[in-house]
């Protein structure tokens, strides 16, 4: 006999109450998302590093107080002559580089290579 006041304890086996925990799915989708957003930004990264940059700048930012400057500026590095073929082609290297002043005086400076792409101002 049960007496007043007291709740009846339920075993696991007559069916009772369970205990809810975040189990398999949920792990699952945490997972997934990880994923989703880790491939996200890597792709950003790969064909767009210059926005990837901007991202960074702006988390940089909040911990040194904002940015005050930014510049960029992009030339010709270098050339490379290639031979394709039997005819010599000149092919020339841009840099871009970006420099960012924030608030406490501390710079970061990003430098972004390009590919080499066919040009006729290098010196022959």
């Amino acid at each position: 006999m049960q007496q007043p006041g007291k709740p009846i304890l339920k075993s696991p086996l007559t069916g009772g109450p369970r205990k809810r925990s975040v189990g398999t799915r949920g792990i699952l989708i945490l997972l997934g998302l990880i994923v989703v957003g880790a491939l996200t930004i890597g792709g950003i990264a790969l064909f767009a590093p210059v926005r990837l940059a901007v991202v960074h700048e702006l988390m940089l930012s909040m911990l040194h107080g904002g940015v005050v400057d930014s510049s960029e500026k992009t030339y010709v590095d270098g050339c490379v002559i290639t031979r394709e073929g039997d005819t010599e082609i000149t092919k020339a290297i841009t840099r871009t580089h970006r420099t960012v002043t924030f608030g406490d005086g501390s710079t970061l400076e990003v430098i972004f290579s390009g590919v080499p792409t066919q040009t006729n101002v290098c010196p022959q």
